[in-house]
């Protein structure tokens, strides 16, 4: 999987620090199992994250008017030319998009993809994610995204971290109006100091996931990547641009009809 993330040098100054601002970096192969590649004919067009054996999560402006059968989902990816020894290319059963998915506004942008076969999952290069709600604290995105605005789709799968935006009726999200951003099923994020390595996702990285790393409730020794959101929409891949994410939390409802329960994960398992 791949998203090459802008490479953009700047400056800003928070609480009196100056810092130079670069693009994300290059993942390693294992380091984000659980991310995945929608393909259409066999090219990368979107990113998605594993719910559960046969389930994929993924953007409904993705796959929305497109035909099932030139679609396919790639597992265990890290380079979309050369075939990676994990890589599992699964053929697709049925689409289940949002019933309120608004493909005007990008509104509600979540769709559920049901594959005709059990992923295999190793645990350290195939492997699900749990997803739950945004805690205020930095998150990563990746993909195999373009570099820059109407580029292609990049060879090799990049991350980069992103932070939540403040937005309120009277705080937007960017440029965006109140009919395309809604604060209470999206999340607004962006370049945040704390949040590195600085990087911006860009067209073919919609449906992959925002990723924090939360505390495990049950053992505050153990910190958890959860997804909380996937990366729907962008005015500009440049990175003082923020993103558009759905936010997963609203959707558990129909994600749990939809698709069951996630599955459980050992306490004592060595892969978060």
């Amino acid at each position: 999987m791949k998203i090459l993330f802008l490479l953009f040098a700047a400056t800003c100054t928070v609480s009196g620090i100056r810092e130079r601002i670069t693009g994300g970096e290059l993942a390693s192969p294992g380091q984000f199992p659980y991310v995945v590649s929608v393909t259409e004919n066999g090219r990368h067009i979107c990113g998605g994250f594993i719910y559960a054996t046969r389930w994929i999560v993924t953007a409904a402006s993705c796959i929305f008017g497109k035909s099932m059968q030139t679609l396919n989902v790639v597992v265990g990816q890290f380079n979309l030319i050369s075939p990676d020894v994990n890589e599992q290319i699964m053929d697709i059963y049925t689409i289940t998009i949002f019933p309120e998915y608004n493909s005007t506004f990008i509104r509600h942008d979540i769709a559920l993809i049901r594959l005709n076969e059990d992923i295999l999952f190793d645990g350290e290069y195939v492997d699900f994610i749990a997803f739950n709600e945004a805690a205020n604290i930095p998150g990563q995105v990746m993909g195999w995204g373009a570099t820059f605005d109407g580029g292609l789709e990049s060879v090799n799968l990049r991350y980069g971290g992103v932070g939540i935006l403040p937005t309120s009726a009277t705080v937007p999200c960017g440029n965006y109006t109140n009919n395309e951003f809604d604060i209470a099923t999206m999340i607004c994020a962006g370049i945040s100091l704390p949040a590195t390595p600085y990087g911006s996702p860009c067209q073919y990285d919609e449906g992959s996931p925002f990723v924090q790393e939360l505390t495990d409730p049950a053992n505050p020794a153990l910190v958890i990547p959860t997804a909380i959101g996937i990366f729907s929409k962008t005015g500009g891949c440049k990175l003082e641009n923020p993103g558009v994410y759905t936010r997963l939390s609203v959707y558990s409802k129909w994600l749990l009809e939809t698709a069951g329960q996630q599955p459980t994960r050992s306490q004592d398992s060595s892969h978060f």
